[in-house]
């Protein structure tokens, strides 16, 4: 065994195969499940084997890690293809994607140029107020940017493995495998974290750089240790057959609620190396044969513009058509496929192939070409924010109501056009309550109870609202009655949690659990108390509509305190509603809503509060304000209802404040009694 070995590896058009698998299981699950499929996994170990395998070959021909070499290589390969797809994708959305994304989606080419775009959605998900948006267009560039900080990475790596090396004596060939030890550190240290972080947040863990790390590097051990690997050939092809049918495997039986990367990762990043390594002896069976067929070897060597532009199509796909995942019939999504392979088939030979064909001894040549394609798309995605942040922000400085109440008996599904108008599409996400914004909801952080004012801060008497973000909607409406009627409405919300109750998906949720120890104290040490504490009563998910016990114990010691409480009943949720609106201008009765479908006939509180006989416990529906002939609107008045499926514009709830206000005062037999 010598130093040849390394240089004399033979290209593997099997691997392009395993490639080409990956792609097609990432557009079939993205299609038509929605779920993960394990292709990405792929991708990420297929790209540390060939990676590894152009810096080592590169290193033992010069004698000299060249990293700019390297990094040019991978911008020449990456950065005109990348930066054709995200301004293609940025035009096309003023055509197909709806306004009031177009904000976020805007912000999204800028980290997706500089390929950040993981760290993004990291920073995006954690904001519980997104939680509920359609897919960005651009989301798919967090698995490039990834491979971009690995890319980074992996001379540094290789850097350290020859200073260890040098400073023992080891020789050149033999640094390669000493390396090996430099590999499994990571490995051992990345995947360790993604287990941990994935079991505290696995939102973040999923585009997170440390959680992914370890499986580019198993795929630059795989090119390591394969010059010692020596299967016998009957072993080998039984590795390739488990390898295919574990990938398989992963998309078929992992179920939606598992909480990915952490351990399950281990399954397609196992897979992809089985097959690897199995076709380092396996040269003739038939699954060899397959991966090494022209047609795989060929959607393999498209597989990186399949990746990028199928996303984009299906999106847009699905704005246009009102399909969400999941309900997409086999013709939508064949259609999907076959745009997305003829973009890649163009992207191929008239990008990719003509700038791979630039041969120059001048090594900035690359770095020129990258800026080449950045800075225009940098430069114009800047224009657009612009006048978008412009239209955005206006929406803050919106007089909405202007003392224009509702005095009707309910809002209603109104036939004709929407006329809401371009600028208040594009600032929707400001139309929202000030409980969730600045220091209101700077206890999203931290589980801090953090509270605020509003309504008559001058007055001794207070209402408290306590409880989630769908409960937090409502302080407009309580906040306009305070102003009328001299009294002060103190918010204490916390978003992504509940009141006294703790989510299946929350379990191990600490911010909401140490929250939620801590209310009913913070409560019974205001001063002055609150006349009056304002929760909500019910939840709806995927089981439907129903009162946990948790919140009915926080009531219980809320009510021991001699203070009244009000559960208003969680409000009807959409699908979405503003995507829809934008699809349906002119006929906006198409956007709306059954309450029935997220509520029961009977409100669980009522049931609740006649069973335990909780005397000062007042259960409060709106859906009789919210609704009429059990349905709910998505605009009404020329008022957007939602800012998303699940919580009220700031704007809607004002204007249906003096309405809401009879209805409060009917249930409970005058609020204004209860602050006396």
């Amino acid at each position: 065994m010598d130093i040849d070995t390394y240089k004399t590896t033979s290209y593997r058009y099997d691997i392009q195969g395993v490639r080409a698998i990956g792609a097609i299981l990432i557009m079939v699950y993205h299609i038509w499940f929605s779920k993960v499929s394990g292709g990405v996994d792929v991708f990420f170990v297929v790209s540390g084997y060939f990676m590894a395998g152009m810096l080592a070959r590169s290193y033992l021909k010069d004698g000299q890690v060249n990293p700019w070499g390297f990094w040019g290589k991978i911008i020449i390969r990456i950065a005109p293809l990348c930066y054709t797809v995200i301004a293609a994708t940025l035009v096309l959305g003023f055509f197909f994607m709806p306004a009031h994304l177009w904000r976020g989606g805007i912000n999204e080419v800028f980290t997706s140029a500089l390929q950040i775009e993981n760290w993004q959605l990291i920073r995006v998900g954690t904001d519980y107020l997104t939680s509920s948006d359609p897919r960005s267009p651009f989301q798919q560039f967090w698995a490039l940017s990834l491979q971009v900080q690995f890319y980074v990475i992996l001379p540094f790596a290789l850097y350290l493995s020859i200073f260890l090396s040098k400073f023992f004596g080891i020789s050149k060939f033999n640094i390669l495998k000493s390396a090996s030890f430099t590999v499994v550190l990571i490995i051992a240290l990345s995947f360790g974290f993604s287990v941990y972080y994935t079991a505290i947040n696995p939102s973040a863990a999923y585009f997170h750089t440390a959680s992914r790390a370890w499986e580019f590097f198993v795929g630059v051990g795989i090119f390591i240790g394969s010059p010692f690997i020596a299967l016998p050939l009957r072993n080998s092809r039984i590795l390739i057959w488990l390898g295919f049918l574990l990938l398989l495997a992963v998309g078929l039986f992992v179920p939606e609620s598992a909480t990915y990367p952490g351990y399950i990762a281990i399954l397609p990043v196992a897979a992809a190396g089985m097959m690897i390594v199995g076709g380092i002896a396996e040269k003739n069976g038939y699954i060899y044969r397959l991966l090494s067929s022209k047609i795989l070897v060929y959607i393999g060597g498209i597989s990186f513009s399949l990746y990028l532009w199928h996303w984009p199509i299906l999106i847009y796909f699905q704005h246009y058509s009102g399909t969400t995942p999941g309900d997409m019939s086999m013709i939508e999504g064949f259609t999907v496929i076959s745009l997305a392979f003829a973009l890649s088939a163009l992207s191929k030979k008239w990008i990719e192939n003509s700038f791979l064909t630039i041969r120059s001894k001048n090594k900035f040549i690359p770095y020129f070409t990258g800026l080449l394609f950045l800075i225009p798309v940098l430069l114009s995605s800047y224009y657009v924010r612009s006048e978008v942040v412009k239209e955005f922000d206006k929406v803050k400085k919106m007089d909405y109501v202007a003392d224009n109440y509702y005095h009707g008996e309910s809002a209603y599904v109104q036939e004709g056009p929407s006329h809401i108008g371009l600028g208040r599409f594009i600032g929707i996400y400001n139309d929202l309550t000030k409980s969730y914004l600045d220091e209101c909801g700077s206890g999203m952080k931290d589980g801090k109870i953090v509270s605020c004012s509003f309504g008559d801060k001058s007055s001794d008497r207070t209402v408290l609202l306590v409880g989630g973000s769908r409960l937090g909607h409502w302080e407009p409406m309580f906040s306009h009655l305070g102003k009328k009627n001299d009294f002060k409405v103190i918010t204490a919300i916390l978003g992504d949690c509940s009141f006294g109750y703790h989510p299946k998906n929350m379990i191990d949720n600490h911010i909401c659990n140490d929250w939620n120890k801590e209310i009913v104290g913070y409560i019974s040490r205001m001063n002055p108390q609150p006349r009056v504490v304002v929760v909500n009563s019910s939840r709806s998910d995927g089981d439907g509509e129903f009162m946990p016990h948790g919140y009915l114990k926080n009531i219980k010691e809320i009510l021991s305190l001699d203070i009244p409480v009000i559960g208003i009943r969680i409000n009807p949720t959409f699908n979405t509603p503003n995507s829809c609106l934008w699809r349906n201008s002119k006929n906006a009765y198409k956007c709306a809503t059954s309450y029935s479908s997220s509520l029961k006939p009977i409100n669980p509180a009522m049931i609740v509060k006649d069973k335990e006989k909780l005397k000062a416990f007042y259960p409060v529906d709106f859906t009789n304000i919210l609704c009429r002939d059990g349905m709910c609107p998505a605009v009404f008045d020329g008022y957007p209802t939602m800012r998303d499926k699940s919580h009220f514009t700031e704007s809607y709830i004002l204007y249906l404040s003096e309405a809401l206000e009879e209805s409060l005062d009917s249930q409970v037999g005058g609020f204004l009694r209860l602050l006396e």
